[in-house]
């Protein structure tokens, strides 16, 4: 069941997918079904018995505590949740058309004219249901640590690992639903908005006439003149985006939203292997490199699997344009060889709510109590907002 119902969905299959994907433990990007935790705009009103024993031994000499913080990648696409809540409408606003003749010019004497024709405002409300809500949660006991520990200190610096693995393990899940949130995108408007879907490979040779593969862009003789090209067609994208238009986002039949986005609305993820490569072998030789800056931008080491970095492979859940309802996709939708994404930043994101932790009571008979971590997450993503994808290698339904 999609999340664009009225209804909150257990998503622990989903969270360990991504989670799987995202630490390595897939040796390949695996299809996984966006659709099931992806709010998209429609306008249809709708360990065992002992495991600190087991992870901690007896105290010898020393203790070791190997924890540190992780910093959530993805951070740019979170929002607040008074602005996005549990149920979510847009109000969009279409031109109407100018067809009027000026009055002025056939005034007849003796005649009046009438000013209170009425022509109304032309909106479209679209709309956002639906969210995942997680639960998680730890077991302290309480005679093993009195064996493990040996002071107050060592609990107290044990413990604070422990909830700072668990604030880890908390960022790592919303940098996975980042990741698969960009991913339905990105294999949405493959299926549905190929306009907006540009091989930026394609794109070179028809302006140069050179002709590039996924295998030798990279190479030292081609990817200077390659890179030195797609910045100066990445600012000169941005600069059409800015403009008011119907271009580059997806259209509601008879139902046409005119959009712009200017920079400061402007955000953009690009895969790590250009970003480097260009500040390695382009930047370091470029006289003045701030020449070949762009627009803001958060660089990707992977999309979905750390083990195939530059591809994505869903089943996306995506607007269809004849009447504004959502299409789940049957079929898995691959595209390798990513480059980057470009988007308005109403197009996607999410935002986590309902955010508590509480601890049960001490079990006498088992010597324990367990702490509960329970929170609420929102995606979504709005394809008639500006967005464009760029590429370098194929994209295969299947």
């Amino acid at each position: 069941m999609s999340v664009n119902s009225l209804t909150f969905e257990q998503s622990s299959a989903f969270l360990m997918d991504m989670y799987k994907e995202a630490t390595g433990q897939e040796s390949s990007v695996q299809v996984v079904d966006t659709a099931t935790f992806t709010s998209v705009a429609t306008t249809l009103l709708q360990l065992g018995y002992d495991p600190i024993i087991n992870s901690i031994t007896q105290v010898l000499n020393k203790s070791i505590y190997s924890i540190r913080p992780y910093s959530q990648k993805f951070r740019s696409i979170n929002v607040d949740e008074e602005k996005w809540g549990s149920i979510v409408r847009k109000i969009n606003y279409i031109d109407s058309d100018l067809d009027e003749t000026d009055d002025r010019l056939s005034l007849v004497d003796g005649e009046s004219i009438d000013p209170y024709v009425v022509k109304k405002p032309k909106v479209v409300q679209t709309n956002f249901y639906g969210a995942t809500q997680y639960q998680d949660h730890i077991t302290i006991f309480r005679d093993q640590l009195d064996s493990a520990m040996r002071d107050a200190g060592e609990f107290g610096r044990f413990m604070a690992g422990v909830m700072q693995n668990i604030a880890d393990k908390l960022a790592q899940i919303a940098e996975g639903e980042a990741r698969g949130l960009l991913a339905n995108f990105i294999c949405g408007k493959a299926v549905a908005d190929s306009d907006n879907y540009i091989n930026v490979l394609q794109a070179y040779y028809d302006e140069t006439g050179v002709e590039l593969t996924p295998a030798n862009m990279y190479n030292e003789e081609n990817y200077g003149p390659f890179i030195r090209w797609f910045y100066s067609f990445i600012n000169t994208l941005t600069d059409f985006m800015s403009e008011r238009s119907f271009k580059y986002h997806m259209n509601i039949t008879g139902k046409e939203i005119p959009r712009h986005t200017p920079a400061q609305f402007m955000r953009a993820f690009m895969s790590a292997s250009v970003v480097n490569k260009t500040a390695s072998e382009v930047l370091a030789v470029t006289f003045n490199p701030d020449k070949l800056k762009m627009i803001d931008w958060e660089k990707v080491s992977y999309w979905q699997n750390i083990n195939d970095p530059y591809s994505v492979k869903t089943k996306p859940a995506y607007l269809k344009v004849s009447d504004g309802t959502i299409v789940e996709s049957e079929d898995a939708v691959t595209v390798s060889n990513l480059i980057g994404v470009i988007f308005d930043e109403e197009a996607l994101g999410m935002t986590r709510r309902s955010t508590w932790t509480a601890a049960s009571p001490f079990n006498p008979r088992g010597g324990f109590y367990n702490i509960f971590y329970h929170f609420t997450q929102s995606t979504w993503n709005d394809f008639t907002e500006n967005g464009v994808v760029l590429y370098a290698g194929d994209v295969v339904t299947e």
